[in-house]
């Protein structure tokens, strides 16, 4: 290589064996020296190049340092700046095992991240900056792989995430993700080699049978919130629990073609088993409590149209004055029916924030290979665990009673109760009782007919699907004894007919309990149960106002989780590279 002395020379002359010559640029005493002269323009290109060698080298060392690390930049790159969406500027580095994320709107910084990966566990700080520089969230996530046993994979997520406003904690999130994964088996679709080629439009005449498959997957899924929120004078507003439990199976198609009936890089839900607790305690700015509600769904399901069924249950309580006013309880089960699909559940895709672009790589992934997936949103968005259960809610699909009370019964087979408690001074002075039940109508048959006709009757395309049966009980209490109660009972029949069609009948019976003892009477009715019981919906809405009241408290906990209260991006430009890599 050949070293300038000084740039300012215009000419230095150097003997190709190293001997240097004169000043003035003339060989020395020996004759057989060749002489090289550098030009400026030389030495500016001489330049350059020893730039242009010294960003190669940074940026080997770059890879060589984002090798192996389970934190992920484009490129293989360990160190980037980028300009967001919103105008921001983000620094990325990474290195080994650690990572650093600064954002900033000009000189102010609005969000950082530090995280550390080892012993199969990721940890990831995050903080997000108000207007003034002082911390208006933080986020502390830990992702880790749980012992594989049997076939199964598991992974965990654990976050704390707490907002501030003016300096003092304005609500808080601790909750954990567990998921297990087992990839079951595969169903093996045979395609000729003239078929495969019309796919490929790649004719070969010498190809034998191509197998493509379908591959199943199975899900455990168990997740678990605590959020608190506080009034400004750091008074407990609402607590509120949520577990969240789900068993799901998936068949996916991970090729580019169709492949039995499944069109390319599509997958669908099997089956789901869920079961949804959700724990809601509001306070006022006192501390007292006004109300307390516990409310469950459970949700079985599968691919059919007459397998399925959802139970829900509520239990709520309202205060006065730290006082029990009101206390109500009961249960609602639905029934798939021919025709008239439950409502849909949040599935294992939902839950996890996955697209099926996501979740259908070429090979089915383990569970820290989808927990892991949105590492990189999960970690800095506290509403990424509660979006599938808030757009759930969002869309009305936990309110199939208040929809049932308020747009009719649709032919689904149903049960449905509710009891209403008032108290006074802490007695129970009044309690109504409401039930609702829709059962499969029998069908039309020699053995349901009488010898005699109605006056009118049903066609074969007006038979019910369903036979209705409610009652209402309310009691008035005193000293915890019953003083006075009303009754009422009202069942749908049919009342059939040897030579033409069924006549919708319903029979109600009335009871009265006052100072004069029992008294009671029977009334038949032609036509359905809503010409004998005008409040015929009462358990449905009373349940119904009671669920939905619960599930809009989970709704507002979601929407304000995902909140901007700061002006960071919830999304970096890292991604987790998994375990395996580290």
């Amino acid at each position: 290589m050949i070293d300038p002395v000084s740039s300012a020379s215009t000419s230095l002359a150097y003997s190709v064996n190293g001997s240097r010559a004169d000043s003035v640029g003339q060989a020395g005493s020996s004759a057989n020296r060749d002489v090289v002269s550098i030009s400026d323009e030389a030495l500016r290109k001489y330049a350059a190049g020893r730039a242009g060698t010294a960003s190669t080298d940074e940026s080997e060392q770059d890879a060589a340092r984002a090798e192996g690390s389970p934190w992920k930049l484009p490129g293989g790159l360990a160190h980037s700046e980028r300009t967001l969406k919103n105008g921001h500027t983000e620094i990325i580095d990474i290195d080994g095992g650690t990572l650093t994320v600064r954002e900033y709107d000009g000189d102010k910084l609005v969000k950082s991240v530090d995280g550390t990966m080892g012993d199969e566990r990721a940890v990831l700080d995050t903080t997000y900056y108000d207007e003034t520089g002082k911390v208006s969230q933080t986020i502390h996530a830990e992702m880790a792989r749980i012992e594989e046993k049997g076939g199964w994979t598991g992974a965990v997520m654990n976050r704390s995430v707490t907002w501030y406003k003016d300096g003092q904690v304005e609500r808080t999130l601790g909750d954990e993700m567990y998921m297990r994964t087992r990839n079951t088996g595969q169903a093996t679709i045979s395609l000729s080699g003239n078929e495969f080629s019309r796919m490929t439009e790649d004719v070969d005449g010498d190809a034998d049978t191509l197998v493509l498959k379908l591959t199943n997957e199975d899900h455990s899924l168990s997740y678990h919130a605590d959020i608190q929120e506080f009034y400004d004078n750091k008074q407990l507003a609402r607590n509120i629990v949520i577990d969240q439990t789900g068993e799901f199976t998936q068949e996916s198609n991970r090729h580019g073609v169709e492949v039995g009936g499944m069109g390319p890089l599509a997958t669908r839900e099997l089956h789901h088993d869920t079961r949804l607790s959700v724990v809601s305690e509001e306070y006022d700015r006192d501390g007292e409590l006004l109300r307390e509600a516990t409310v469950t769904d459970a949700s079985e399901d599968g691919v059919g149209d007459k397998n399925g069924e959802q139970y829900q249950t509520a239990d709520v309580s309202w205060y006065k004055d730290g006082e029990l006013v009101k206390h109500g309880r009961g249960s609602f089960r639905l029934e798939e029916f021919a025709g008239h699909k439950l409502m849909k559940r949040p599935g294992v895709l939902d839950l996890l924030g996955l697209k099926p672009e996501e979740y259908l790589t070429p090979e089915a992934q383990d569970s820290s290979e989808l927990l892991g997936t949105k590492l990189e949103e999960s970690s800095s968005a506290p509403e990424f665990f509660l979006e599938g259960l808030g757009r759930a809610v969002a869309k009305g699909q936990y309110g199939s009673a208040a929809d049932m009370a308020e747009y009719g019964r649709f032919g689904q087979p149903f049960d449905a109760d509710w009891t209403t408690e008032l108290y006074e001074d802490g007695e129970m002075v009044m309690r109504k009782q409401d039930s609702h039940q829709a059962r499969n109508a029998p069908e039309r048959g020699v053995d349901d007919r009488l010898p005699f006709r109605t006056v009118a009757g049903l066609s074969d395309g007006d038979r019910p699907a369903v036979l209705q049966h409610t009652s209402h009980t309310t009691e008035i209490l005193e000293n915890g004894k019953t003083v006075a109660r009303e009754s009422q009972e009202t069942r749908e029949f049919l009342q059939p007919d040897e030579h033409g069609p069924d006549t919708l009948m319903t029979l109600a019976g009335y009871n009265r309990l006052n100072d004069n003892g029992d008294d009671g009477v029977n009334v038949v009715y032609k036509g359905g149960i809503d010409a004998a019981d005008p409040d015929s919906s009462a358990a449905l809405r009373s349940l119904g106002e009671e669920l939905d009241l619960t599930m809009d408290v989970v709704y507002e906990a979601y929407r304000d989780a995902r909140g901007r209260g700061n002006f960071g991006d919830k999304a970096s430009g890292f991604r987790f590279n998994g375990f395996d890599q580290a």
